[in-house]
């Protein structure tokens, strides 16, 4: 096929796209929105903005209110119903609808949670507590397959050179505030998201029954371990430098790379997966600092690193205690000054917990044959917009540009 036929191909295409597509058009830009009254040469921002914040005023729930914020309102008020109308069929156990009725219900029952307080977690604080010194490395991979993800982060995704297959990757992870600066940099506002850190680990340690002095002993050690992660990972520039994430290597060389950690047990047991023949580090010094890390920390370190990290994926499942916590702390990060109410929470739990489940039941009331239909057209009008832009594309070859249309 060559050059000619393809840009034919093209055109066909895109009428015949267009005529399907036609009937179910959406305003994507509704021109009322811009404010003539500011021009767009000096403040271009109010100039496309002003109106739209003006009739949007920021509630004390959002830190940001725009489109894509009216659809997701649109998206859970309709998966409310889907999941309240789940009761009255009498969802036979087992089900779908059975389980993420169940679910949701569970996250509403805010009496039961409060009542329990702490319990549901204490007998696994317990083993944690409890685990000695040659159980160490049973505790490790018990954490890393239900858990959390301790030190380091590993799983499959998309192998980078080649799209078409999985590849196994280990990272560098482990840090509870995401980026490196928050533990590092000291400025004033790193230092209030870090001093309000602390906190949150004091106060959820407490609520989860330690003494103030424990929890404070608690919160030193994290902050020991993950600012030493922290001082290993890559900055968000480097993190921008793909190629450089790329290190593929074999499993005899993980192993060789990283002794503390038990390779030939990891896998299998945290994934239930054979060990794989090969392994993509993505970054390759923040991964040795996790294994550093394992061999030079204490037990009682490294037992309430594990504690907190416990701690703090379980508090959102937790009484009212554990939740306000960790939203004075989101206060902090975000600005957001009031919790989603508790039926947005309890659809945001039920959907980690059985997200395509939902996605199902949201498909079979909300997305009929004609919305795919559109989509697929909205789909192809872009295939057909870019295998235009390429074709007169003036610096690359015809060999290339087949290539990239055909691709």
């Amino acid at each position: 096929m060559n050059l000619k036929t393809i840009a034919l191909a093209l055109a066909a295409s895109a009428v015949a796209i267009s005529a399907t597509a036609a009937g179910e058009h959406l305003k994507s830009l509704d021109a009322k929105q811009i404010d003539p009254a500011i021009p767009a040469g000096t403040d271009f921002y109010s100039h496309v903005n002003k109106r739209w914040m003006d009739q949007h005023p920021l509630t004390a729930e959002h830190a940001r209110y725009g489109k894509f914020n009216i659809l997701s309102d649109s998206s859970e008020a309709r998966v409310k119903q889907i999941v309240l109308n789940l009761a009255a069929t009498n969802p036979q156990p087992g089900t779908v609808a059975f389980k993420v009725s169940t679910i949701y219900n569970q996250a509403m029952d805010s009496a039961r949670r409060n009542a329990e307080g702490a319990k549901p977690i204490l007998a696994d604080l317990k083993r944690i507590e409890n685990t000695p010194h040659e159980g160490m490395e049973d505790l490790f991979l018990w954490m890393h397959g239900n858990y959390a993800s301790p030190f380091f982060q590993a799983g499959p995704m998309e192998d980078l050179a080649n799209s078409n297959v999985y590849a196994m990757y280990v990272s560098g992870g482990g840090i509870g505030l995401g980026d490196r600066d928050y533990y590092l940099s000291n400025d004033k506002r790193n230092k209030e998201v870090r001093e309000a850190y602390k906190k949150l680990i004091v106060k959820q340690m407490m609520n989860a029954g330690y003494k103030k002095k424990d929890a404070n002993r608690i919160m030193n050690n994290v902050m020991k371990i993950e600012t030493a992660l922290a001082d290993s990972t890559w900055t968000r520039e480097e993190s921008r430098n793909i190629p450089a994430m790329y290190n593929p290597r074999t499993f005899a060389q993980l192993k060789e790379m990283y002794p503390a950690i038990n390779w030939d047990r990891f896998f299998i047991e945290t994934m239930g997966i054979p060990s794989p023949e090969q392994v993509i580090v993505t970054e390759i010094n923040t991964v040795k600092q996790a294994d550093n890390l394992m061999v030079s920390l204490t037990d009682r370190e490294i037992k309430d690193y594990y504690l907190w990290k416990y701690v703090s994926q379980a508090a959102g499942m937790l009484s009212d205690d554990f939740t306000n916590a960790a939203f004075d702390f989101s206060k902090v990060m975000s600005g957001v000054q009031q919790q989603r109410p508790r039926w947005k929470r309890a659809l945001g739990a039920t959907e980690g917990a059985m997200g395509e489940a939902v996605g199902q039941l949201y498909v079979e009331k909300y997305f009929p044959q004609s919305s795919k239909d559109y989509m697929i057209g909205l789909v192809e009008n872009l295939r057909t917009a870019l295998g235009k832009h390429i074709l007169n594309l003036e610096w690359m070859s015809d060999d290339t540009k087949l290539k990239a249309i055909k691709n």
